[in-house]
């Protein structure tokens, strides 16, 4: 598989990943009683712990595949400070 598709790949899984925790994060949050939108709040939890221990790793393979560009930001950024 092509790294630019699997760029693609992991940025949506990013997204996706990322909706799930600011949902499931709004619910707990808002939702005070142990049913939540038919969800109970122990699911809620789980799903939430869960989608940001995904999160976590795929951060991980995120940096991983853009370390170079990282590299080249950081070196600019030094230069402007000098400058």
């Amino acid at each position: 598989m092509k790294k630019l598709s699997v760029k693609a790949i992991l940025s949506t899984l990013l997204m996706i990943v990322f909706l799930i925790i600011v949902f499931t994060g709004a619910l707990l949050y808002f939702g005070r009683t142990g049913v939540v939108l038919g969800f109970s709040r122990h699911l809620l939890r789980e799903a939430h712990f869960w989608a940001a221990v995904s999160m976590c790793a795929l951060e991980a393979a995120h940096f991983f595949l853009h370390f170079r560009i990282y590299r080249v930001e950081l070196r600019a950024f030094r230069r402007r400070r000098k400058g």
